[in-house]
């Protein structure tokens, strides 16, 4: 009699009214990321290689899953890598791992909602219509149970909230048990005056004690300026090492043992460091399956937060080749900005800047005899780099050509009061922006692009770059990015309390250009060499131009927090034209100039050619009139 009465009270109960506490008391799953992606995960039909995930074309991801996974007691990953070895895989592994088996709140993090979007887009939502699991746990997002946007994917027992780096509401106002941060060097320095990105979200996850998860990823940038490599640097620092196929001793691959002759780059192999032996990319694969993790300084280890670095070398056979490698190296070479590039997407490392700042001396000593506002025969780019200051408008017009070679065409300062939108000195910087130049060939070329610093009378910046949209932009040097300039964003302005049309205001990586900038000015040019690339040419501007041009240099100082950090300091205090040469250099960057192929640049010249007036001496007296400035850096 009890057992039918038992059996009674069993089928009265609604259990779908304690589903939420049973998943909720449920155990963290056995399952690890690597074991769920390989029985459970499918990758789309878009993917390179569609079909079941398969753990082997990139196991040293697997112990990184391993300590994602909430069987593991770490709290904190660093990864800091290059391009090409699968880490955004893994990222997504561990999305589909905490929607499918791990439910909870979880924070995905890339630099900006943008990105975001078309990552949202282009692989998280394809991964979950690609794997039967994860489709049936969240619903289509046009379904009347809703929960699935673009930006966030709810399921039982959590969700998965996506936002972009520069959203401060984003990062404040959610609670979450895991945070996965996506090329964080790319993240802006100070979200909305509340914080860095990474602080403000390790602090959404502080209510979840041991159980929370921070994963941090991204190829590294500048020396000093890079979040991932300051994490790392904190880490007991593991590096995946290998077997060699010879002596069988582990070795790490370094790109400094590839060996290759340059136009013979079919022929590339790698040399052993310990025995000599000549390592064919065809052993990689056998060796990779064999690797293991090691630290670097196993005591820094705490058992909580630990640090990864591999480079492109480890790119598993098909995706990214040695040979490859080596072809975009020596490419590199002669041309600052791919160099960096190189050593951050390639080799997985910060890059350091050579030495000090340039000496002024060496520079002024280069100075070359040429003729100011008169562009020669090889340029056919001009932009405009301008700082305001509170009495007087500071511009330096640069002539760019093949290879990125420059010529300073002038430097003129503006003398006038900069605080009224209507002072004579905001109209004299107008006359620069419809200027024409006439070429050592008689070709007319106009001014492309002016950079307006909007530091400093910002609404005033902004109501004269309005005047002359697409041709003036106003700018904001951001010293931790690490882009030459981001994509634009709108700033909505005001005037008597009330809103007016937003301007589009682009981001700087002051820092970056900078770097390029110390680079190239250190360029020497041999007799019977061509002048090398991005090389900087002079006129007979006075030494405190040059003074200028070299017044900061990069060092170590103590920041706000007390922590060690990389900063740029000033070491002469009229620091105009180093900042005038940033902006003249980021105008030319927002023209397109650093895409520009020889091939375009050889187009460019013919095309100019068509543009010789049939009065040059009237352009030439008319720029005459507009750079009464010009004697500024001259014999002062």
């Amino acid at each position: 009699m009890s057992t039918i009465v038992l059996h009674s009270a069993l089928e009265d109960v609604d259990y779908s009214l304690i589903g939420g506490l049973l998943r909720g008391i449920k155990p963290d799953p056995i399952l690890k990321v690597p074991e769920w992606a390989e029985q459970r995960r499918r990758l789309p039909e878009t993917s390179a290689e569609p079909g079941p995930f398969r753990n082997s074309r990139t196991p040293y991801l697997v112990e990184i899953g391993n300590k994602l996974s909430a069987t593991d007691k770490s709290q904190k990953i660093i990864f800091k890598k290059s391009s090409q070895v699968g880490a955004t895989e893994l990222g997504n592994n561990w999305c589909g791992y905490t929607i499918d088996v791990s439910q909870c709140g979880m924070l995905y993090i890339m630099p900006t909602a943008e990105l975001m979007k078309i990552t949202s887009k282009t692989r998280i939502q394809p991964m979950i219509d690609a794997t039967p699991s994860l489709k049936e746990k969240i619903p289509p997002s046009r379904s009347k149970e809703g929960g699935n946007t673009m930006m966030t994917k709810e399921f039982p027992g959590g969700f998965l909230h996506m936002i972009g780096a520069n959203s401060p509401v984003g990062l404040s106002s959610i609670a979450v048990r895991r945070v996965y941060g996506d090329e964080t060097d790319r993240y802006p320095g100070n979200v909305g005056e509340e914080g860095d990105v990474i602080s403000l979200a390790e602090t959404r996850t502080i209510s979840f004690g041991d159980s929370k998860k921070i994963f941090l990823t991204s190829t590294p940038t500048l020396k000093g300026k890079s979040i991932i490599d300051n994490e790392f640097e904190s880490t007991g620092q593991r590096y995946y090492h290998v077997p060699c196929p010879h002596c069988g001793t582990l070795i790490v691959l370094k790109f400094d043992q590839l060996r290759y002759e340059v136009g013979k780059f079919d022929q590339v192999y790698y040399e052993c460091q310990e025995c000599r032996d000549h390592i064919t990319e065809r052993h990689k694969t056998k060796m990779l399956q064999h690797g293991e993790w090691i630290p670097l300084f196993p005591e820094k280890e705490d058992g909580i937060t630990f640090g990864y670095h591999i480079n492109a070398l480890y790119s598993p056979v098909g995706w990214y080749g040695w040979s490859q490698m080596a072809r975009e190296y020596e490419k590199a070479q002669t041309d600052l900005a791919k160099k960096i590039t190189f050593v951050n997407t390639k080799l997985g490392e910060v890059y350091e800047a050579e030495g000090d700042s340039p000496e002024w001396e060496t520079i002024y000593n280069k100075r070359e005899n040429y003729k100011l506002n008169t562009p020669n025969a090889k340029v056919c780019l001009i932009t405009a780099g301008v700082d305001i200051q509170k009495d007087r408008i500071e511009v330096e017009i640069v002539g760019w050509g093949k290879g990125k070679e420059c010529w300073s065409l002038d430097y003129r300062v503006l003398i006038g009061n900069t605080e009224t939108a209507s002072s004579p000195v905001w109209e004299a910087l107008g006359r620069i922006v419809s200027e024409n130049f006439v070429r050592e060939d008689g070709a007319l070329i106009p001014l492309s692009r002016m950079a307006v610093d909007s530091g400093y009378n910002t609404s005033i910046v902004y109501t004269f770059s309005r005047k002359y949209p697409g041709k003036v932009i106003p700018t904001k040097g951001q010293d931790e990015q690490i882009l030459m300039v981001s994509p634009p964003r709108s700033v909505d302005t005001s005037k008597s309390g009330k809103k007016i049309n937003g301007v589009k205001v682009w981001n700087v990586g002051t820092s970056m250009i900078k770097t390029e900038i110390y680079g190239v000015l250190k360029l020497q040019k041999t007799d019977d060499e061509p002048y090398p690339i991005g090389y900087c040419h002079f006129p007979q501007y006075d030494q405190h131009y040059f003074k200028g041009l070299t017044s900061e240099k990069m060092a170590l100082v103590t920041n706000k927090k007390g922590a060690k950090v990389y900063s740029w300091i000033k070491e002469f205090e009229r620091n105009e034209p180093l900042d005038c040469r940033v902006y003249a250099r980021a105008a030319a960057y927002v023209e397109g100039m650093d895409r520009w192929t020889d091939e375009k640049w050889d187009q460019l010249l013919v095309d100019s050619l068509d543009l010789i007036p049939s009065s040059p001496a009237a352009e030439t007296k008319k720029n005459k009139k507009n750079n009464a400035g010009s004697d500024y850096w001259r014999g002062r």
